[in-house]
């Protein structure tokens, strides 16, 4: 295959927060691009499946639509029958998490909880996490939405004992690039594996924490709109894997925690507690909240 060299040209977002910015300085309307150049040598190869490997923002999917748009695979349904198998149980990824070094372990509980991607999460600042109000500001990549994440107050604990060793960020320096670190999170997942006998926890990667938490917040709601913005989604599209997901993972079982409330005072306990209003009958009023 000759050399590629593609030009990619957009429209930077109209979201409120950019045309706020606009609205301060005498801009005039303008259109980006990014240029990637490089070469694919499989040429005399036979393959079935590609896989494009790259940094988050390097043009991976730019590159294999315009080389290949004939082989290029979008829109993949997942149903129950081909569902991931290696689709992680929460208790394995805890126990991958508790077998990390701290560091690690603190990154990667960062990214269960927020279900930001790694890029995001690896250029998180201090100043970036509101201890008092347990919330972490999550800056967008790949021209996604930015968003404010709530933290536990177990990883608060966890972010707290985090040396500061990269100055204004939590886990690195500006120079400092993802890959090495997924380097040394594959070193000590495969430690971890073979430690405590299950190789299911190889299948573990930071993406798929992500995968995990808009699962979970799916099953959990079942509010898509929710989802998509906890995940900083700009196109619902991107969403709809997630209940696919749901569905396959769960099998449509719906279970729920039943409760009565007489007073405001126990409504507003039963709400601040993710419970849902249903009916109300004499007097008295019940709501809901899934299981589990």
């Amino acid at each position: 295959m000759p050399p590629f060299n593609i030009v990619k040209t957009w429209t930077p977002d109209t979201s409120f927060r950019t045309q706020l910015i606009k609205s301060q300085f005498t801009l005039q309307d303008i259109k980006l691009q990014k240029h990637f150049v490089g070469e694919i040598p499989i040429e005399g190869l036979e393959w079935k499946i590609g896989l494009i490997v790259g940094r988050s923002g390097t043009g991976k999917s730019t590159i294999a639509k315009q080389l290949f748009p004939d082989a290029y695979i979008k829109g993949f349904q997942y149903t129950e029958q081909n569902v991931p198998t290696d689709f992680p149980k929460e208790t394995e990824i805890d126990q991958l998490i508790a077998g990390c070094s701290k560091r690690m372990a603190t990154f990667l509980q960062t990214l269960k909880e927020t279900g930001s991607r790694c890029g995001e999460v690896w250029r998180i600042k201090w100043d970036d996490i509101d201890f008092e109000s347990k919330v972490v500001n999550i800056t967008p990549e790949k021209n996604s939405n930015p968003r404010v994440t709530h933290l536990s107050d177990k990883l608060l604990d966890m972010l707290r004992q985090q040396p500061k060793n990269y100055g204004e960020y939590v886990f690195s320096r500006p120079n400092m690039r993802v890959d090495n670190h997924a380097v040394t999170f594959q070193q000590q997942r495969k430690r971890i594996a073979k430690k405590i006998g299950n190789p299911r926890i190889l299948k573990i990667h930071f993406h798929t924490l992500r995968h995990f938490k808009g699962t979970m917040l799916y099953h959990k709601t079942k509010d898509l709109l929710y989802v998509m913005q906890a995940l900083g989604h700009k196109n619902i599209k991107n969403t709809l894997l997630y209940i696919q997901l749901e569905e396959a993972l769960f099998q449509g079982e719906i279970d729920y925690i039943s409760k009565v409330a007489k007073t405001p005072g126990e409504i507003c306990v039963l709400i601040e507690a993710g419970f849902e209003y249903v009916t109300e009958f004499e007097g008295l009023k019940f709501f809901r909240k899934r299981k589990t």
